[in-house]
């Protein structure tokens, strides 16, 4: 009897101390670790751990690193050993000592890669990315929890996949990357177990749910997720998760001006971290709190400013964020020297390959010398002979990218004078405000100030837009103009049909002023990315419009006052570019179109223009090396060739459609 008043009496205790009652549970946990043989029973346990709402509670999870670090050391078990760094590292994380805690999360990584067991390394990454999360390196973050995840669902084990989903869903908020965010929320919240529906981890999804919902306009639906947020956090005490719900209400207010509720939030957030090692958790209420009393309660601003600077310190002041640095490149220099000795290790094997190699070469060379010694000769006039011709085709294709450079050039001095412009207008616009910021300074009208102050960083934005502009067309020059890297890249390749349209007629307007073309343009939006090679895509579709543009130019010519006669083939045919007018004669318009579509497995790039077109018994011979109709001097002979063997190398097909004196079309077919 008095030992089960005893049980009772602890378990009340537990239930009055959500704290404690944790601590049994992860006590019995680490028990069941001690005694458990089978690698993946371990692992389940160790996991299971976070499932109680440990992390909760930072002094709770530091006594469980020490825990299970002793019992890992003792066992010489680098599974425990590793669990051990990790929840010690978010231990000192939520104390907001993120040196020490990355310390600890690079050992659990560099133990659980050892152990080979892809749960262990999903968990122990998934544990690391926190430290970038809080500290808004966003892209740090996201790479980190993209590895945790794919490790998980690769493993097939579900069962924890949906921490990474959450995190993910969290990181893309920070972005205001809101449909993804919202994706990966409701990702996590159809995988997480249903015993996990009551723990302090599951109102962490439904808080990021609801701000998504905030910032998209929806304060109804917001508040819904939010108020079942709060319940679960406080049903739990748990004073980490009423901080962050709280948090996320109080913004939620002042992002729909509600200012006394957000304030009210705000304070509840920083409150219930008193007598907590949480206190770098009341950075952004106390920011909240010191801009809403800024204008009307000077001491409470400032008391608040001073609680705001405090949590900064932990998260961003020089020392930790030159300690993380160093630990950062200590561990890239780490990773490299393992790399360095599986290197040294291959050369090693590769070495002794080719000496056994050589060895082997020069027993036969030895043996069929005397009986090569003339076909060596030969041989060796024939190198010569290939290298001259490699030499020689090697200048005549720089000549052709050169050539085709020239005509970009024209294009691309018109393109860039726009952007320019911009800059150089928000400049002049951007001193006269200034000019006018100093005067309102010196009347002490303060309001004026600040909406200057916005007008100025506006116009700042619009001329960082267009001087990135500006830089992507001198880039894109330069990137046409080296070598290319032979590295396919995922490519919007609307944007650059786009981009070689413009450039190109700007480059032919540049040379003739008179010249003027139709430009028609039909781009499937559904195509999205490819993987091509961007540099000689562009010159395949360089050369094709440059093709295009001559070929209705020289149609013009041919055709004094641009007037064409209504009788022959021409007017029995629906040729473009051809309207009728009262004097009986049909008026050429000079057009070229370029358009992209999405077929089952590939793309197609059609480019077609209604110039000269092209002989039935020349147009075989077309994609012919040095073959060309352009007068004497005018051209190589090799844009058309080089453009079918780029096609061809991408697994593609270069195809051409003409009737003379109507119309021409090149048609790419890309596989997908």
């Amino acid at each position: 009897m008095l030992l089960l008043l005893f049980t009772l009496l602890g378990n009340a205790f537990a239930r009055q101390n959500p704290e404690q009652l944790v601590r049994h549970k992860v006590d019995s946990i680490v028990t069941l670790v001690a005694k458990e043989k089978n690698e993946k029973g371990k692992v389940d346990l160790l996991l299971s751990i976070y499932t109680v709402s440990i992390d909760a509670y930072p002094v709770l999870l530091l006594e469980t690193y020490q825990k299970l670090y002793t019992l890992g050391i003792n066992n010489k078990d680098k599974i425990i050993e590793s669990s051990a760094w990790s929840m010690g590292g978010q231990g000192y994380r939520l104390a907001g000592n993120y040196v020490k805690a990355l310390e600890c999360h690079y050992k659990a990584v560099a133990l659980a890669s050892q152990t080979g067991n892809a749960n262990l390394l999903s968990y122990a990454r998934n544990q690391m990315a926190h430290i970038y999360k809080d500290r808004q390196e966003n892209e740090k973050a996201l790479a980190l929890y993209r590895l945790a995840s794919d490790g998980v669902m690769n493993s097939r084990n579900t069962n924890t996949s949906w921490w990474a989903y959450m995190n993910m869903g969290a990181v893309y908020l920070n972005m205001l990357q809101l449909d993804s965010s919202l994706f990966y929320s409701q990702k996590s919240q159809s995988l997480i177990p249903s015993s996990n529906l009551k723990e302090t981890t599951y109102c962490y999804i439904l808080s990021n749910i609801a701000s998504v919902y905030s910032l998209k306009g929806d304060p109804a639906k917001a508040m819904i997720y939010f108020d079942s947020a709060l319940h679960i956090a406080e049903i739990a005490r748990s004073q980490r998760y009423i901080n962050s719900v709280s948090v996320a209400i109080a913004d939620h207010y002042y992002r729909y001006k509600q200012f006394d509720s957000s304030a009210a939030y705000a304070k509840k957030a920083i409150e219930i971290l008193n007598g907590t090692m949480l206190s770098n958790f009341a950075l952004s209420p106390a920011k909240m709190l010191a801009r809403l009393y800024e204008n009307n309660q000077a001491d409470s601003a400032l008391k608040y400013w001073k609680v705001y600077m405090a949590a900064n310190d932990s998260l961003y002041s020089i020392r930790t964020n030159q300690q993380l640095m160093m630990m950062s490149f200590e561990e890239t220099q780490r990773q490299r020297t393992i790399e360095d000795e599986k290197r040294v290790y291959r050369n090693k094997v590769i070495t002794t390959l080719l000496i056994t190699g050589l060895l082997i070469f020069c027993l036969v060379a030895l043996i069929l010398y005397r009986n090569n010694k003339q076909k060596q000769k030969a041989n060796s006039a024939l190198a010569a002979t290939l290298s001259e011709l490699k030499s020689t085709q090697t200048q005549l294709i720089q000549a052709e990218k050169m050539a085709s450079l020239g005509e970009l050039t024209a294009g691309i001095a018109h393109e860039i004078q726009n952007p320019l412009n911009f800059v150089n207008n928000f400049s002049e616009v951007n001193k006269e405000l200034l000019e006018e910021m100093e005067d309102e300074i010196a009347k002490g009208n303060y309001d004026e100030v600040k909406a200057l102050a916005t007008d100025i960083k506006d116009n700042e934005q619009k001329i960082n837009h267009h001087g990135k502009r500006a830089d992507a067309i001198v880039k894109g020059m330069l990137q046409h103009s080296r070598s290319s890297s032979g590295q396919k890249e995922l490519t919007d390749i609307n944007a650059l049909c786009d981009e070689y349209l413009r450039l190109s007629y700007h480059g032919l307007r540049a040379k003739d002023k008179s010249f003027n073309a139709t430009l028609k343009t039909d781009f499937d939006q559904s195509i999205g990315k490819i993987n091509i090679i961007p540099q000689d895509m562009g010159r395949v579709v360089m050369n094709l419009l440059t093709n295009a543009f001559y070929a209705v130019n020289l149609r013009g010519f041919q055709n004094p006052g641009g007037l064409l006669s209504t009788s022959g083939r021409l007017n029995e045919s629906n040729t473009p570019g051809l309207e009728e007018n009262p004097g009986g004669l049909e008026v050429y318009e000079p057009t070229v179109s370029i358009h992209t579509k999405k077929k089952d497995h590939s793309i197609e790039i059609t480019i077609e223009d209604n110039g000269t077109g092209i002989p039935q018994e020349i147009i075989e011979k077309i994609f012919q090396p040095f073959f060309t109709t352009k007068p004497t001097g005018q051209a190589t002979g090799l844009g058309l060739s080089l453009s079918y063997d780029i096609i061809k190398a991408h697994q593609g097909t270069l195809s051409v459609e003409s009737k003379p004196s109507e119309y021409a079309k090149f048609t790419i077919t890309l596989p997908v």
